[in-house]
């Protein structure tokens, strides 16, 4: 059996992850299950998407499940696997960083997600989006949207920063 340190979430001596994940498919199935994918994890958001193909140790069998992520509507990194179906969203939008967009998106089944992402050419290139919550209580850490599965993309709002001496230049002194 392979020893995972739980400080972590990695395998020592390797950088292989495993995530506590909800994978909502296109076609309203969920799986739940640990995510066992090779990932730089010292970042908030990995330094890559995720691999074509995922595989997922069911929560309950223990059995492994082949998942491609052109099948996934979203992959939700988890504090657990049951959430609160009556948590209610909180938004805070002051710790944003400069580098951040707000954004919404919404896929083909009407639901719509809102978060931060980061604001550079990964957010073009790569073949899905990574976006933070805003609501740190709530069960999701992480999302990992397949763009194939949204429908529409909005940037609601864009960091930026502002150095100290702005207001007083702007106040004429």
């Amino acid at each position: 059996m392979t020893k995972i340190d739980k400080g972590t979430n990695t395998v020592p001596g390797s950088s292989v992850s495993r995530e506590l994940v909800v994978v909502h498919k296109t076609d309203g199935i969920l799986i739940k299950g640990v995510l066992e994918w090779d990932a730089v994890t010292n970042h908030v958001i990995p330094s890559s998407p995720l691999p074509d193909v995922l595989h997922v140790q069911g929560e309950a069998s223990g059995e492994y499940s082949v998942i491609q992520v052109s099948e996934v509507k979203a992959v939700f990194f988890v504090k657990q696997h049951d959430g609160s179906l009556d948590h209610d969203e909180v938004k805070f939008f002051s710790d944003i960083a400069a580098t951040d967009l707000w954004i919404r998106v919404r896929f083909a089944d009407g639901e719509v997600l809102e978060g931060q992402t980061h604001n550079d050419t990964r957010l073009l290139l790569d073949a899905g989006i990574w976006l933070r919550p805003f609501d740190s209580t709530g069960n999701n850490i992480l999302v990992y949207v397949p763009k194939p599965s949204v429908v529409e993309f909005h940037v609601m709002g864009v960091a930026i920063h502002r150095s100290e001496q702005a207001p007083a230049a702007a106040a004429g002194g």
